[in-house]
């Protein structure tokens, strides 16, 4: 009996001695699952106090008001992280809820989204695709094993892990998040095509770039354009939109993933919010980009937040400057290269392009256009020749996957 209560002692001491530490990133989503794919339980509040239930890689299992989900390891603070047994209700001192419900976080993003569109007289079909998921966990894990099948993956994933240009700690905080879905809901005006089959299996591919970059924890969506020219676009928030023109000129799964990795390492580099900065003289003061993440959206006045909104679109769908594309370049065949593609498909994919040569064939102000990627393919070639050429027999194009899909 003695040694039961001593145990029943210790068991209850571990309990209480879990470790806490405060939420600090804005906008942390609270997952059933460790990963991007599971579905979204609530969002959580900057500061908020959570417990620390356990860990992998990545990932952290917590518990916020008496409710358990997984969050990015990176939500955390590190510097206010110890271990307590004073519960965490009160330790966080805000007239506001530690969890957002997952209703009135998507409410509050596809409401500023319907206003925004209201007043550029634009349709709002898009709104319901806020909270569509396509594709389930186990669909995607069964993917996954599909792909590193007889492949070391930790040892892929761990390929060229320092890059210098990169953004070490990207964040799609709540703005960004409001006004990126507005920005997408525009883009998508141009007409999207709805072959689920096909959208599964482009955001399952798109996952798998994504766990390799620093926004892994984030939701990244992926969409067909039914336009008939290469293009391809980023929105903020991590919705990314390739055009069915550009998907006939691909021919393999590594095309494709190279393709949307340098979409994504767009919103990686937050270069859009960038050109928004340099362009923002008129409505929006600098200032108030500048601090963006500091401030509330309810600090802005509408007028403020849909000229921002519009910025962004612009941003999105104009040509980018020759740096920021050379960028994505480099990043783009990192991610791939990383999540076990051969980053050689990029520059195979722009040499294609320099070969089509009609001007019908091509969007006044796309990226992708031939006289866009002029001196891109030499540049690519060379930095992955000089830096991602260790361990080639690891990767794979799959061409047989690819045509499945898109043949």
């Amino acid at each position: 009996m003695k040694k039961l209560i001593t145990l029943v002692l210790l068991l209850t001491l571990t309990i209480s001695a879990q470790d806490k530490a405060s939420i600090r990133q804005d906008n942390t989503h609270l997952r059933q699952g460790p990963g991007s794919y599971y579905p979204l339980i609530g969002v959580l509040v900057k500061e908020a106090i959570v417990t620390i239930l356990s860990e992998t890689s990545g990932w952290v299992k917590i518990r916020a008001q008496a409710q358990e989900g997984w969050i990015s390891k990176n939500a955390l603070s590190d510097t206010e992280r110890e271990s307590s047994s004073i519960n965490e209700n009160n330790l966080f001192q805000s007239s506001q809820p530690m969890l957002i419900s997952k209703a009135s976080a998507s409410g509050a993003v596809k409401g500023f989204a319907q206003t925004y569109l209201q007043n550029q007289k634009a349709s709002p079909d898009f709104l319901n695709q806020y909270d569509v998921q396509f594709f389930q966990a186990a669909e995607y894990e069964r993917f996954r094993a599909e792909t590193y099948r007889n492949r070391n993956v930790d040892k892929i994933n761990k390929r060229f892990r320092h890059i210098k240009v990169e953004n070490p700690k990207p964040e799609i905080n709540s703005y960004l998040e409001k006004l990126g879905f507005a920005v997408a809901a525009q883009i998508a005006e141009s007409g999207l095509d709805t072959d689920n089959r096909q959208l599964k299996y482009l955001n399952m591919v798109g996952n798998l770039v994504v766990e390799n970059t620093p926004l892994y924890y984030y939701p990244f969506k992926f969409y067909i354009l039914t336009d008939s020219r290469p293009v391809a676009y980023a929105a903020p928030n991590g919705m990314i939109f390739i055009s069915r023109g550009l998907l006939n000129i691909l021919r393999n799964e590594a095309e494709l993933a190279c393709i949307l990795g340098h979409e994504i390492a767009h919103v990686v580099q937050q270069h859009g919010y960038a050109e928004v900065m340099k362009r923002s003289t008129q409505i929006v003061a600098e200032d108030a980009f500048t601090d963006l993440e500091a401030e509330s959206p309810e600090e802005f006045s509408d007028a403020e937040l849909d000229q921002m909104a519009f910025q962004m679109f612009e941003a999105a769908t104009s040509r980018r400057q020759t740096k920021y594309e050379t960028e994505a370049d480099m990043l783009g065949v990192i991610y791939a290269f990383r999540a076990g593609y051969d980053p050689s498909g990029l520059p195979a994919v722009l040499g294609r392009i320099e070969t089509l040569t009609q001007r019908d064939f091509w969007h006044p102000e796309s990226n992708w256009q031939y006289d866009a990627i002029e001196g891109r393919v030499e540049g690519i070639n060379a930095f992955i020749s000089d830096k991602l050429s260790k361990n080639p027999e690891w990767n794979v194009t799959d061409n047989q996957r690819f045509s499945r899909y898109f043949r």
